[in-house]
């Protein structure tokens, strides 16, 4: 369980069903979680709010989650707040690209809950 101040969790991937999984997850954790489907959107919410940590998923229209990573390292934002893969798209590759652009680490969809919450909290706290 999360201390008395909330912690903010920004959310990002384009599955509605994922976006709710993971907000009564999260929730039910003491988080307080903002949810987004489109990552550009997500980049213009990140510039006027400062999110404890972001989960981001890889695929997605528009930009995807590398594009993401890669636009908040250009832009000097990355850094105030970890960003946590979230993604089905695994492979050794995508995991290492992740983490170059910056991914604090990488958690395979179908998501182990009592693995991910160790997770996250190990992550914010």
């Amino acid at each position: 369980m999360v201390n008395a101040q909330k912690k903010k969790i920004l959310v990002i991937d384009d599955s509605e069903t994922n976006l709710l999984l993971l907000r009564v997850v999260l929730e039910d954790e003491g988080y307080e979680v903002e949810l987004m489907n489109d990552s550009r959107k997500a980049v213009d919410y990140i510039s006027r709010h400062d999110p404890d940590l972001v989960l981001l998923d890889l695929l997605m229209p528009g930009m995807d989650g590398f594009e993401f990573m890669g636009q908040l390292k250009d832009t000097g934002v990355k850094g105030r707040f970890p960003v946590l893969v979230v993604t089905a798209y695994d492979s050794p590759d995508n995991m290492q690209k992740a983490k170059a652009l910056g991914a604090a680490d990488v958690i395979n969809k179908p998501i182990d809950i009592p693995s991910f919450i160790n997770k996250v909290e190990s992550i914010v706290n």
